[in-house]
């Protein structure tokens, strides 16, 4: 907003006098409005989970890149297959279950937890702006015994803002 005063002057016959200067002040206060962004963009797993042939730990994980504008946000996971049940975070292949639930975890200092319960997982929280950050997600499946099949899980992963 520009601001202008026109000031208006007398002259004398005898020569010029000057008016008192008036002045004026204003403020401009710039504003812009930025939307909520968020952006989940997955990658396959590098490699799926081996042929199940011993009793062992089988682990694999997958990349996601999150945006956000909000200052404060949740990743999490959910199982894609069933909202109840025994089927709850546990591979199966047709009627066949493995008997402990599918693990999630990010970053190696923070512990596995199974995905259990009909409740989304969080994964990691993130207190500022993202711009396209790159979140490694680690699986892990525990099998008891050599199994034979083809076992699977459907996985929600989420990116929800903290902000209405």
């Amino acid at each position: 907003m520009k601001v202008r005063m026109l000031v208006a002057g007398s002259v004398a016959a005898a020569g010029l006098i000057a008016a008192p200067m008036a002045s004026a002040q204003g403020t401009v206060t710039p504003e812009g409005k930025v939307p909520s962004y968020v952006e989940l963009v997955l990658s396959q797993p590098a490699a799926s989970f081996s042929t199940f042939r011993s009793a062992k730990t089988y682990s694999t994980s997958f990349t996601a890149a999150v945006t956000i504008s909000d200052q404060k946000a949740t990743l999490s996971l959910a199982d894609g297959d069933v909202t109840k049940g025994s089927k709850i975070g546990r591979l199966a292949n047709g009627s066949k279950l493995l008997p402990e639930p599918l693990e999630a975890r990010v970053g190696k200092s923070s512990a596995f937890a199974p995905l259990a319960s009909a409740m989304d997982l969080p994964l990691a929280r993130f207190t500022t702006v993202q711009a396209n950050a790159d979140v490694k997600v680690d699986l892990r499946q525990q099998v008891d015994k050599k199994t034979s099949g083809s076992y699977r899980k459907l996985l929600l992963v989420t990116l929800s803002s903290d902000t209405p």
